[in-house]
């Protein structure tokens, strides 16, 4: 009996610690620099964020948005249109739109054809799906659908009702002014202890938007990235009611009038297919 004891606080041993990584709480949260952009329509609040570890630093920018119009919230496809072969750099696509501010998409042509697309009130793809919706209405408001909830043949009812834009990516960080039960099994990966570079989007409250990109794979910047719970804490902190993540990793961009804010993970940015940028 003392012997099988012994064993299991050995055990234990080994994997409280891991347990604990997991949920690892940084030194220090420091606001390191902070930009802005304000004119008639619109004011742009971004601050660079660095949380540091005992050997490690996680840098992020949050990007604080004000419209005074719902539809100041566009999106925008590679090549200007819908389609699995076109892809450019956040930065060139923001560019050919004049927008003020622009961040990456959901790579909606990424690997499968599974979900809703709509963008700028068009829809484009009606398909079943087992990921969290993030949905957009002709006045701003986001709304989440938890994985499952979505059936094929919805769509036109959809734009019917007012949605503008929607992304199929996820999942849903925060609905409802909640945290999420984050899924076990994801298009990415869901372990706890897994950290990248990220893309997210919130609502704080109406024409109050608040978009997020993590830095990661940066050794001496941002050794790894932002795991997804620092995501959904940070979104919740802020008072999102609703908080969606997009597609990360090397995609992970953010641009303000012209000119990168993150430093992406690779020597340039990747190529993708869609952004999501606010006018003036």
């Amino acid at each position: 009996m003392k012997k099988v004891l012994a064993i299991c606080l050995f055990i234990l041993m080994f994997l409280v610690p891991c347990a604990f990584a997991a949920e690892q709480e940084p030194n220090s949260k420091t606001i390191e620099d902070t930009f802005t952009y304000e004119d008639e329509s619109i004011r742009i609040v971004i601050n660079q964020w660095c949380y540091a570890f005992n050997r490690t630093n996680m840098r992020f920018y949050a990007a604080d948005v004000y419209v005074t119009r719902p539809d100041q919230l566009m999106t925008a496809f590679a090549g200007e249109a819908y389609s699995k072969n076109n892809a450019e750099s956040t930065s060139s696509i923001a560019e050919r739109h004049d927008a003020v501010l622009a961040v990456n998409g959901d790579y909606y042509n990424y690997k499968d054809n599974v979900g809703l697309v709509i963008r700028n009130g068009v829809l484009y793809r009606d398909k079943n799906t087992t990921r969290d919706l993030l949905l957009v209405m002709k006045d701003g408001t986001f709304v989440g659908i938890p994985r499952d909830e979505y059936k094929s043949g919805s769509g036109e009812q959809y734009v019917q009702d007012g949605v503008v834009q929607s992304f199929i990516f996820g999942p849903l960080l925060v609905n409802n002014g909640e945290i999420t039960e984050l899924p076990k099994d994801y298009v990415i990966s869901m372990k706890e202890t897994i950290r990248e570079p990220r893309t997210a989007i919130g609502q704080v409250e109406p024409n109050h938007y608040l978009f997020v990109v993590a830095d990661g794979r940066r050794s001496g910047w941002s050794d790894k990235g932002m795991s997804l719970r620092e995501l959904q804490k940070f979104f919740h902190e802020q008072g999102c009611s609703v908080a969606y993540n997009l597609d990360g990793g090397g995609s992970a961009t953010m641009v303000l009038n012209g000119t990168r804010v993150n430093k992406t993970s690779g020597s340039r940015e990747r190529n993708v297919s869609d952004i999501i940028y606010f006018s003036k």
